[in-house]
């Protein structure tokens, strides 16, 4: 019987242990998350998240185009549940310099696609197609799992006019690249968005 409660115990302490393991800060990255811009809380939250120095250094780089702290920190556990490591600093920071929110890199960074179509949302986004409308697209291709073209060619259509409300409407219908380079031409020759949509059959 008190072989029992001494393994018990000590299956309990080295629970214990291991619980205490998984919340201990790292001072060095709480310095430099401080260092950063963090908030102390903010700190002392990604100094338990086990982050590499490059990982930091990453982080250090989407922070310095004024990205909020619990917008970062979301994007650091998205990216660590699908066991990859924060390594898109830059990338946000072409983003959120071509005008793009907090709150939308954070749903495409939740949702895995940044940093798969990291290239095709930086050329929605100089086509200036919204946040809305980008994040919406995203949402077809990575949640609803269907196949696009790519950001660059609906960046196209948004270039010769089309709106974003009828970007997505081209994009929820499947349009195809023939269908796109119709479209194309319809818009060059004058013809309002909606009867352009109507002429390539969608």
């Amino acid at each position: 019987m008190q072989s029992i409660v001494m393994k018990f115990s000590i299956a309990m302490l080295a629970s214990g242990m291991l619980l205490v393991g998984c919340n201990t800060e790292n001072p060095e990255t709480k310095q430099q998350a401080a260092a950063s811009g963090f908030s102390e809380q903010s700190a002392s939250e990604l100094s338990r998240m086990d982050l590499t120095t490059g990982e930091m250094q990453s982080i250090a780089e989407a922070k310095q185009v004024g990205l909020d702290d619990a917008s970062l920190i979301a994007m650091v556990k998205s990216l660590h549940k699908d066991n990859l490591k924060f390594d898109i600093g830059f990338a946000l920071q072409v983003l959120v310099r071509q005008g793009m929110g907090a709150t939308a890199l954070t749903e495409l960074v939740g949702m895995g696609a940044i940093p798969r179509w990291t290239d095709d949302i930086a050329a929605l986004k100089t086509a200036q197609v919204g946040d809305v409308a980008v994040v919406e697209i995203a949402k077809i291709k990575f949640q609803e799992k269907k196949e696009l073209l790519s950001g660059g060619e609906y960046g196209n259509l948004k270039a010769m006019g089309l709106s974003d409300a009828g970007l997505l409407n081209f994009v929820r219908k499947g349009g195809t690249a023939q269908q796109l380079q119709k479209l194309r031409l319809e818009l060059a020759n004058g013809k309002a968005e909606q009867d352009a949509l109507k002429a390539v059959g969608l």
